[in-house]
Parts: C-alpha cells; sequence; structure tokens
C-alpha cells in the first residue's frame, strides 16, 4: 500500500493524476484498435497480430487528469501503464496513441523487472543511448500508421518535408532518410517486434559513423527540448547544424559504401537512380536568405564518380570481347594447319 501511494505522488509530480482503470471492454476496444491500425498499415507484422493484440490487452490502462503542458496520452515506463487524459475517448486513435503504445511493445525487461531496452534506445546506470534515433524511428511509424501525409515545414532556419511536422519533425526527417535507404520493413520490425533487425541492419550499412549518427539524434532531442523551454537562438543554430552534420553522414557513408561494391552497369544505374530519390527527402538550412546543402555538391561528386566506374566497365567489357573474337580466329587458323598436315 505504501508503494502504491508512493507512485500516485510520483505521477502526480509529473502532472498525472490517475482517476479511473479502464473497464475490461475499454482496454479491448482499445488493444483492438491499434493492432488493426498498425497491421493495416504494415502488413510485414501479419504474423505477428495475435502475439501484438494480447500485449496490449495486458497493458494497465488508467483515465487521468493530466497537465495541460503533457500529452495527452502518457505511457509510464516505471509501472508500464499508459494514462490517458478525461477527454480522450477510447474510440479515437490518433498517433500519440500509437507511439504510446510502441513504447508500451518495445519494454523489454531484465529477469529482475528493470528495464534494460526500449527498441533502439540501451538503458543503463550510467546513461541513456538511443533515445533520439528511437523517438524518430516510433513517431515515424506512429504517423504513418494514422495515414499522415508529408508537409514542407521551416523550423530552426531548416527546411524540409516530414511525415510528423508537429512531433519530433527534424528527427522523423532524418529517420525518413535512413528508413529509405535501409528498407522500411527492417525498420518496423525491429521497433514493434524489439528485436535486433534494424540494429544490424544501421550498423552494417553505417559502420564507423553507426554511433556518431545516433549520438546526433540524442543531441537533436535534446535540444529541441531546450528550444522548447528556453527559446534561445544559439540553440537553433546548433541544431541546425547538427542536423545537417548527421545528414551528410547518412548520405556519404551510405552512397560511398555503396559505389565500393558495384559490380556491373546496372548496379550504377540503380545507385544513380536511388541517390536521385534520395536527394528529393533531404532538408536545407537558410544562410543569408538562401536555402543549401551539401547534397548537391556530393551528387556532382558521386555522378561523375558513377561516369568513371561506367566507363570502367564498359573498357573492360570491350577488351573481353576482343581477347575472345582474338581467340576464336586464331583457333580456327590451329584448326586449318592441324587438318593440312593431316591430308
Amino acid at each position: 500500500m505504501e508503494a502504491y501511494f508512493e507512485h500516485r505522488k510520483k505521477l502526480k509530480k509529473i502532472g498525472i493524476e490517475k482517476t479511473i482503470e479502464f473497464t475490461k471492454e475499454q482496454k479491448e476496444t482499445v488493444a483492438k484498435k491499434v493492432t488493426d491500425v498498425l497491421i493495416n498499415s504494415f502488413p510485414v507484422l501479419q504474423e505477428e497480430y495475435n502475439n501484438i493484440l494480447i500485449k496490449l490487452y495486458n497493458c494497465n490502462m488508467w483515465y487521468a487528469k493530466v497537465n495541460s503542458n503533457l500529452s495527452k496520452i502518457n505511457y509510464i515506463y516505471q509501472n508500464n501503464s499508459i494514462y490517458f487524459d478525461e477527454g480522450i475517448s477510447v474510440n479515437s486513435i490518433t498517433d500519440i496513441t500509437i507511439h504510446e503504445f510502441i513504447h508500451y511493445l518495445q519494454d523489454f525487461r531484465t529477469t529482475k523487472g528493470k528495464l534494460k531496452r526500449m527498441g533502439l534506445c540501451n538503458l543503463n546506470e550510467l546513461s541513456i543511448k538511443g533515445l533520439g534515433i528511437n523517438e524518430a524511428a516510433v513517431q515515424y511509424i506512429a504517423s504513418k500508421a494514422v495515414k499522415k501525409t508529408k508537409t514542407q515545414i521551416n523550423k530552426c532556419n531548416i527546411t524540409l518535408k516530414t511525415i510528423s511536422p508537429n512531433y519530433y519533425p527534424i528527427m522523423t526527417n532524418l529517420i525518413e532518410q535512413i528508413i529509405f535507404l535501409i528498407g522500411e520493413n527492417t525498420v518496423i520490425k525491429g521497433v514493434i517486434e524489439n528485436n535486433d533487425e534494424f540494429n544490424d541492419a544501421f550498423f552494417n550499412t553505417f559502420e564507423e559513423n553507426s554511433q556518431k549518427i545516433i549520438n546526433n539524434f540524442d543531441e537533436i532531442i535534446e535540444l529541441n527540448n531546450n528550444i522548447f523551454l528556453n527559446k534561445k537562438n544559439n540553440y537553433q543554430e546548433l541544431l541546425a547544424s547538427i542536423y545537417i552534420e548527421t545528414q551528410d553522414l547518412i548520405m556519404k557513408t551510405y552512397f560511398e559504401k555503396q559505389y565500393e561494391l558495384i559490380e556491373n552497369a546496372e548496379e550504377i544505374e540503380n545507385i544513380s537512380r536511388k541517390f536521385d530519390e534520395y536527394i528529393e527527402l533531404t532538408g536545407k538550412i537558410q544562410i543569408d536568405g538562401y536555402y543549401y546543402n551539401n547534397c548537391e555538391i556530393y551528387r556532382s561528386k558521386i555522378k561523375s564518380k558513377l561516369d568513371k566506374k561506367m566507363i570502367e566497365i564498359y573498357a573492360s567489357r570491350s577488351k573481353t570481347a576482343l581477347t575472345v573474337i582474338y581467340s576464336s580466329r586464331l583457333s580456327r587458323i590451329i584448326q586449318k594447319i592441324k587438318s593440312y598436315f593431316k591430308v
């Protein structure tokens, strides 16, 4: 009982005062609706339908009086529960609803009940790593699940398109770039099923720059919170700088690695086409009234390298073809000589 009141006190301190626990019927309604939205939006999860539904049904759900500066729906990992503001209907499934229930699905604890990991976010006694990239991936999934469409926005002198203009738009834009490069299904399964599929693909793709990209996501979420609280211009300038740095790391690491793996002309055409599609996802920062990023400069560089590689491949093909023709002609001459001496 003492622990119960202590927990209520902690909730109230952060702005949540729980009032009524959901009925069995209300829990069934929410669990079914959230599961259906996820599966219908991401067929790759189809085989997990029953597992997701059962997990969500077992979630502790409460109505609460929620402070106005907080989200209307909140997952609290300390007691593995979700709190709905009293004004929220169980029939209304928004991106916020999906976001918080994904966090519940991500909850991974030790045998002693200590939270060890939430999706791509790893926790230990000294630090939390990967919070930013996990929040970005979860918000991307939540936004797409409720059919949000891309919107162009301007924030912190950055212009970009994002599926989530109101929540973590800068990080969501960056994760959209990563998803485009390594594949959406890989990210969805890694985030929702809480396995290593996304982690493995991410580190294999970005290799030595992986940790730097993750750290930059964490910096962006921290700066975003500072901007919300303090609204200082120097935070906004730093955030824009980190955004461009992260975008450059994602772009150059991926396409330089792909360039090294090229074996034929078809792969060159595929990479060139993929780069053209990728660049449409990138954002720009405003400098002296002009919007700028490094992508166009890098486009010229990578296209030049691809052109040279194409010439090398066709030159190699021509040389091989000439060798084959020469060998064939030589073989026919030798056969004629042999037949002459047999007569």
